[in-house]
């Protein structure tokens, strides 16, 4: 004989409802303290994200307003205003971009190390990520100029790798290679051209391949 189903006991009509308006008392205190921490959160990052608006668009206007000096042809000017530039909005595009040019600067001015110096302080807060591949190419010219090739290649791989385009990668690699077998670098230099040369679509496969004759024909040092 099986034992008879019991419906479950309903709550009386308007008892959930009680329930909900219970809990909804008791726990008033921390409701209002939740609603009012994400009122604070949103309006945080409001406020947030509209100062580095205004930054952005001061650093913006401070740029092109350095870059003036430059123009008129008074660089030591230049390069102190676009360094105020650089130092007082540092982490926005525009603050690197005048780190980048007053490096440009200075490198018209033969001053290559301290051109490098200003590069490696942008390199940290670059503020956006594709103007890194021109912050390592420009450094590695001007370690090229101090004659320091193997830490220029070093520049040229890492630009090669910072870029998202195919072709800049294939270019700043040549690049790097040139500079190992300026810096005595051969083996360096033979790794990365082999690579290049075995890509027939490549940009660089056709240099590639001179080089690697080039390299291949010289002399070994006794």
């Amino acid at each position: 004989m099986t034992t008879p189903r019991v419906p479950a006991k309903r709550q009386p009509l308007g008892l959930e409802d009680d329930s909900m308006t219970d809990w909804f008392t008791l726990h008033k205190r921390e409701l209002t303290w939740a609603v009012l921490a994400l009122a604070i959160l949103f309006g945080g990052l409001w406020f947030w994200r509209r100062s580095q608006s205004i930054k952005a668009t001061r650093a913006e206007a401070a740029y092109f307003q350095a870059r003036r000096s430059a123009a008129a042809g008074n660089l030591p000017l230049a390069v102190t205003e676009l360094q105020k530039v650089a130092n007082r909005y540092e982490g926005t595009r525009s603050g690197t971009q005048a780190r980048l040019f007053v490096a440009q600067l200075l490198y018209q001015q033969k001053k290559y190390k301290e051109g490098v110096a200003e590069l490696k302080k942008a390199e940290s807060k670059a503020g956006a990520e594709d103007l890194l591949p021109s912050i390592y190419v420009l450094e590695a010219t001007g370690h090229e100029e101090l004659k320091d090739f193997i830490a220029a290649a070093e520049r040229y791989k890492m630009a090669s790798a910072a870029t998202r385009f195919a072709a800049e990668k294939e270019q700043f690699l040549a690049a790097a290679a040139r500079a190992y077998a300026a810096g005595g670098k051969t083996a360096e230099a033979k790794a990365i051209w082999t690579t290049l040369a075995a890509d027939d679509a490549g940009t660089m496969a056709a240099e590639a391949r001179v080089r690697l004759g080039e390299l291949n024909a010289r002399p070994m040092k006794i």
